[in-house]
């Protein structure tokens, strides 16, 4: 595989003088939220994270934080953390798809993506009350990266992972987690998108009326349909694993 991209180092977006977005947004969570600490959680992500940040070229080091959130959902800001919601971390039952999850939110420090953070997010957030910030974040991430972004952030994570030894197709069993999640939710659109036939949304070689129900679709969603990204993230592995002379099984 070819090396991944150093770090871009994103800058810390200040709340006010001294204090950061993301800082903020630790602040707020423990002060609101029970943060899970039993070890059976904490050892797993320190693991992880550790083994992910080994193969990372030298930057900025990340926390993982684990808030009892309702939320199924993983997040990060201008900052050292990532937040994974407890919710969506009792539905990762390995190091592997725990993995796959953090690896991604290291994506977007490492491939400059919160660059596009804007300063007023952060004050729009503390506004809106204790009940609100992290959902802000959420509805205007998916304004801020789109589907191209997260791809890349797919494909960087699969790429850290594979780095750090773990193996790719245990790691891309996240999506079927997720699915089943989405499909036990009545989100079928999340798993299949606009157009269950097409898996080219991306393509600039895609139909105009492909392209067009994939930008409605995505402004509500953000990321493409889960299979869509898990079939990607299978050609990419296929792809790195047959380059490095090892055909997967």
């Amino acid at each position: 595989m070819p090396p991944d991209p150093p770090p871009a180092e994103t800058p810390d977006v200040q709340m006010e003088p001294g204090l950061s977005v993301g800082q903020w947004l630790f602040e707020h969570l423990n002060e609101h939220y029970v943060i899970e600490r039993e070890p059976w959680a904490t050892d797993r992500a320190a693991r992880v994270l550790a083994r992910l940040d080994a193969v990372r070229p030298a930057g900025r080091r990340l926390s993982v934080v684990i808030p009892w959130l309702r939320a199924v959902t993983a997040f990060t800001a201008p900052g050292p953390y990532i937040f994974f919601s407890r919710s969506l971390y009792q539905l990762c039952p390995d190091d592997e798809t725990s993995a796959f999850v953090i690896a991604h939110e290291m994506a977007h420090h490492d491939l400059g993506h919160l660059r596009t953070f804007p300063p007023w997010l952060g004050r729009l957030a503390r506004a809106r009350g204790v009940d609100l910030p992290f959902l802000v974040f959420r509805a205007v991430e998916r304004r801020l990266y789109g589907p191209e972004m997260e791809c890349q952030a797919d494909e960087h994570a699969l790429s850290l992972c594979l780095r750090a030894g773990y193996d790719g197709r245990r790691c891309l069993r996240f999506f079927g987690i997720l699915e089943n999640y989405l499909l036990n939710m009545k989100d079928e659109a999340a798993v299949v998108g606009p157009d269950p036939d097409s898996d080219e949304e991306l393509s600039p070689d895609a139909p105009f009326m492909t392209k067009a129900r994939i930008w409605a679709w995505q402004r509500a969603y953000g990321y493409l349909p889960v299979r869509d990204r898990r079939q990607r993230l299978e050609h990419y592995l296929y792809r790195v694993s047959t380059a490095d002379g090892v055909r997967p099984n």
